[in-house]
């Protein structure tokens, strides 16, 4: 069966709406679909949008006009032609876009025609183009669509449906009609408003809808003027686009795919910016030195445009696990737009941080009390002096890693400068007072007995000690039970920090699953999806110390803040968020080990199921990091070797993530038989993070 299948949605960057747009007295899809209809070859046709709410109004206009209906992945058009073509068991698929409301129905039956006699995989219009912009016409076989559904990776490939089969001549086999004059300047499809006025002139002075090309290039020959609406605009943006990202990435081991203007950017941020960028973990080189696209121009769900307008899946950190919900979530924005029309900042207090105070409280039984701060490394700070405040002590024990501030970085002061940074290697404490040695003081995870004798040593010295209640692995048993029995014993306020881990396994905090009660506990993160938010929670006696020191900031009284976390605590509880991120979290840490069993590469999985690593169990990790976040790149994804779930993260992203990661381990396996698979790298090698104690 050869069926016709009509792309179209009811969004539009350049001229929203279009497709319901008035042309003559009907809709402009109207006229595409009783256009194709006319084609006498066609069996059946269908219109394919999207699942998008916005697209329900054309699901309707597809009964109304007589035509089969088909909603499906809003941007993997390709996932959508396939789909709709299995559902109504095509043989030969017809590509027409519905942005084109004049199409020639002899047209379709002459590329028709051409497929069935040329015995070929794929036939087209316009590769050459030789008809009008507007004509377009593919035809292709089942078969190759379904190839391609399976084995495109780029988001080229699948935003554009085809360019997987015409760019891969070795694997289809290809032919092309060619008209008998070229009039491919013409443009006849609608784009911009100038397109439309064109369009709604040549009908006037056409007079009917049964007209066929020679009747447009008659009409315009006629009236020459009618070419100079629309000239200025160039021929099919969406597939020069593609041809763009075609010609970008012709191997796996293009350049091209990586210059552009962020790396340019970038390159003038680092003289006028120390480190280049404001956070460790967002620099290029912890990535792909000179190659990582460093700054974005929008984001949407877990999709990241970069400054040259290339798209991205984003399955590395998320936002460094900020977005919980996804970036620019609607309901969360909506939230913050009101409030910043009625003022973000003013002389007096914004009402929702009482709100959110006893929303923390009551999802926290043991604390009585809150403060909110923007960043999760002030908020600990605050925590600790809030504890030194209440003890009158000074010395914090601590595991994990937990901000900036010079409290923590004292750790790292040695008896010998020259030693200074070799307890936690990529965090120097240069800037720190040596005074301030000795009074932060770390201790291995789930080491209770290494605990137990910095309790004995600084014994009533301690004021706090403060950790991640867990991490990368869960807590041995006992572990937890022992550090709250003993800082109970000794007076001292246990501080729990989940700015990281808190909502990801459930409302509330990790501490809740372990039943461990802290004194203070600090979050913050994915609470507020990316917006600046901190909270510190504790017990009435502990938190009532803050008084007795002074803890203040104007900007942790502006409005945004609360208003966010609010709206995305919201969202989190009604939709039970912390269960799909480790639903998602567990897909991807499973399809990791399978793919590097698959490929006999030594990797090693860790964390929790929301916050994922693994990393390369070689000589030479980190050249093997640069040569997977390369590989991904090139497929269309922001990668390293980690991966923080968001609830934007679907099991369509996770499903094509992991077939671009069994493709990338699949050649990183050969890269690690070589012998060299530094040979394959495009630049510099990646830098290491920083040591945990976790």
């Amino acid at each position: 069966m050869i069926c016709a299948i009509i792309q179209a949605r009811a969004g539009s960057t350049r001229l929203p709406g279009k497709m319901l747009m008035a042309l003559g007295d009907k809709p402009v899809i109207w006229h595409t679909i009783t256009r194709v209809k006319q084609a006498k070859l066609i069996d059946k046709v269908v219109l394919a949008t999207t699942t998008s709410p916005k697209d329900k109004v054309l699901m309707e206009k597809s009964k109304e006009f007589g035509i089969s209906g088909f909603a499906g992945d809003e941007a993997d058009v390709l996932d959508r032609f396939y789909q709709a073509a299995k559902k109504y068991k095509a043989d030969v698929v017809v590509r027409i876009t519905g942005d084109c409301p004049f199409i020639d129905p002899d047209v379709i039956d002459e590329v028709i025609k051409l497929f069935k006699s040329s015995k070929v995989d794929y036939a087209s219009n316009i590769r050459p183009p030789t008809y009008p912009d507007g004509l377009d016409v593919e035809v292709f076989s089942f078969a190759a669509l379904k190839k391609a559904w399976k084995e495109a990776t780029m988001s080229s490939e699948r935003e554009h449906v085809t360019p997987y089969i015409w760019k891969n001549k070795n694997l289809f086999s290809h032919a092309n009609l060619k008209n008998q004059q070229d009039i491919s300047e013409l443009r006849l499809t609608i784009d911009e408003k100038e397109d439309l006025i064109l369009l709604k002139r040549l009908l006037d002075k056409i007079g009917r809808s049964d007209f066929r090309l020679k009747d447009i290039v008659e009409t315009i020959n006629k009236n020459p003027d009618l070419r100079e609406i629309n000239k200025n605009f160039a021929r099919d943006e969406g597939l020069a686009k593609s041809i763009r990202e075609d010609r970008c990435v012709k191997t796996p081991f293009s350049n091209s795919v990586f210059s552009g203007r962020s790396q340019d950017l970038y390159k003038k941020a680092k003289t006028l910016i120390p480190g280049g960028t404001q956070l460790l973990s967002k620099r290029p080189e912890m990535f792909l030195p000179d190659l990582w696209p460093a700054y974005y121009d929008h984001a949407k769900g877990c999709e990241v445009w970069d400054l040259d307008n290339r798209k991205f899946i984003d399955c590395s950190y998320m936002g460094i696990g900020a977005p919980v919900l996804g970036y620019a979530d609607d309901d969360v924005n909506a939230a913050v737009k009101s409030v910043i029309d009625k003022g973000n900042m003013t002389t007096l207090n914004c009402p929702e941080e009482v709100e959110l105070a006893e929303f923390f409280c009551q999802l926290h039984p043991w604390a009585q009390m809150a403060r909110f701060a923007r960043t999760g490394g002030e908020a600990v700070a605050i925590a600790v002096r809030i504890a030194r405040a209440k003890t009158g002590k000074d010395v914090v024990l601590f595991c994990g890693y937990h901000g900036w501030h010079d409290w923590y970085l004292s750790s790292n002061l040695a008896d010998d400068n020259s030693l200074d940074g070799h307890l936690l290697p990529g965090l120097e404490p240069k800037g720190v007072p040596r005074a301030l040695k000795d009074t932060a003081i770390p201790f291995k995870y789930n080491d209770a007995s290494e605990f137990l004798k910095l309790i004995k040593k600084f014994k009533g010295k301690i004021a706090a000690v403060i950790m991640e209640p867990l991490r990368n692995f869960s807590p041995e048993k006992g572990f937890l039970e022992t550090i709250r029995d003993v800082t109970k014993k000794e007076g001292i306020v246990l501080i729990f920090d989940e700015v990281t881990s808190g909502f990801r396994l459930r409302l509330g905090g990790a501490h809740l699953n372990f039943k461990i009660d802290p004194d203070i506990c600090v979050f913050g993160k994915g609470i507020s999806n990316g917006y600046p938010m901190a909270v510190i929670i504790g017990r009435k006696e502990v938190m009532d110390a803050a008084q007795t020191s002074f803890i203040s900031s104007t900007y942790w009284t502006e409005r945004i803040g609360p208003t966010a976390a609010l709206a995305t605590l919201k969202k989190m509880k009604e939709c039970n968020v912390p269960e799909h991120l480790i639903r998602i979290g567990k897909k991807v840490q499973d399809g990791w080990t399978l793919l590097a069993k698959k490929h006999n590469i030594k990797v090693h999985v860790s964390g929790i199921y929301p916050l994922g690593h693994f990393s390369f169990e070689y000589a030479e990790p980190l050249v093997l990091k640069t040569l997977f976040t390369q590989l991904m790149l090139e497929k269309g994804f922001l990668a390293s070797t980690a991966f923080y779930a968001s609830f934007a993260h679907k099991d369509e992203h996770i499903e094509k993530y992991l077939r671009a990661v069994d493709e990338s381990f699949a050649f990183i396996s050969k890269a690690i038989k070589s012998g060299n698979p530094k040979q394959f790298l495009k630049g510099p090698v990646c830098h290491s993070g920083f040591k945990r104690l976790t």
